[in-house]
């Protein structure tokens, strides 16, 4: 049997022990600093739909800050991250002053990653760390951004319903199963009356994410405390400091410092960490009978493109055993990822990404 990467657990149950759920009231006010147009659950008229797949499609639309028809706003969010023993690791702040997809100031601050992005009309520049972000920075971002990924593929996949409670929480859950097909979230759990996410899942407790403290923005639900863990564990949290809505631009806080460097097109090559983080959904690999009866095993490392709509175009074993390399490709060639995309646009990239195969496990 295979493992689909080195540290995701594909065998799973939908499990969460109650006393991790926090809320246990209402939805909270907006900050008094938001716009009147804020202060209402602008949703709340809306029914929640009975199909499973309806629900996911309403509730990736109004939960988080993406999506069209939002205006400007800036939000400054702390954060912290774990090992995989649970041991706090990092401390850092993310802070975005966003005008659109194609005009924004991006800041990454901690021990150790400090990078700023500044989207402008000539492109986008880059002062700081000239890497890409790593897997914490991208699910900070993706969890305020977009918790439910729009390009989320159902197909090939069973979606149910039912319902769950977590201490005196009870809430609509929507699951997601497939015998051969492991989506990166395996259930979205919402308030019974409406669209609002509060608990995602994943197959074995791998990586579960709760979300407290939510609040109205923009008619958008939005988590002010998200809470990530890993095997019971936790592993990242996120708490929005701040949250406002952009009235008048100010152009100096967009202004490019002298360390500025422009970011160029193309192609981006970015680490497995950062591909892990964008990942969707994997293939569990066919354990090729000669190489099972041969107890051949090990690692397969691959060179993997991705393309602009997320799935893997190309994909070419690099090392490991000989016998298990088509078996990795064609499994990695089935993969689905979010869409990588700079100024808003999708773009296409090149990762190495690793299969063990286990006799053992």
């Amino acid at each position: 049997m295979a493992s689909a990467f080195a540290n995701a657990a594909l065998l799973i149950s939908f499990l969460i022990p109650p006393k991790l759920f926090a809320q246990d009231t209402p939805l909270t006010q907006p900050a008094l600093n938001s716009p009147p147009t804020a202060m209402s659950i602008a949703h709340e008229t809306i029914p929640m739909p009975k199909d499973p797949a309806a629900i996911l499609n309403v509730a990736a639309k109004v939960n988080g800050l993406g999506g069209p028809g939002l205006r400007p706003w800036h939000v400054r969010v702390s954060y912290q991250t774990f090992d995989t023993n649970g041991h706090s690791q990092d401390f850092g702040t993310y802070e975005e002053f966003w005008i659109s997809d194609k005009k924004y100031k991006r800041s990454y601050t901690s021990g150790n990653f400090t990078q700023t992005d500044f989207a402008t009309d000539r492109g986008l520049y880059r002062s700081g760390n000239q890497n890409w972000p790593g897997f914490f920075e991208i699910m900070v971002r993706t969890e305020l951004i977009e918790p439910i990924p729009v390009a989320m593929s159902l197909r090939d996949l069973e979606l149910g319903n039912n319902h769950r409670s977590f201490g005196k929480v009870k809430l609509q859950c929507v699951t997601l199963k497939s015998k051969t097909i492991f989506p990166k979230k395996d259930g979205y759990c919402f308030q019974q009356d409406q669209p609002v996410l509060r608990f995602a899942s994943s197959k074995g407790g791998w990586n579960d994410t709760l979300y407290n403290d939510v609040e109205v923005f923009q008619e958008h639900f939005l988590a002010r405390d998200i809470r990530l863990m890993a095997m019971g564990k936790p592993h990242l949290t996120l708490h929005i400091e701040d949250i406002e809505v952009l009235s008048t631009i100010n152009e100096s806080d967009f202004a490019l410092p002298p360390d500025a460097v422009p970011v160029l097109g193309g192609k981006v090559t970015i680490s497995e960490e950062t591909m892990k983080s964008l990942c969707l959904r994997t293939v569990a690999p066919h354990y090729p009978e000669n190489a099972r009866t041969s107890h051949i095993e090990g690692p397969v490392v691959m060179q993997i493109t991705v393309g602009k709509d997320g799935h893997v175009t190309n994909a070419q074993a690099v090392s490991g055993p000989d016998a298990l390399r088509k078996a990795a490709i064609d499994s990695i060639r089935k993969w689905e990822f979010r869409p990588f995309l700079i100024l808003g646009e999708p773009n296409e990239v090149e990762s190495k990404f690793e299969i063990i195969f286990s006799l053992s496990n």
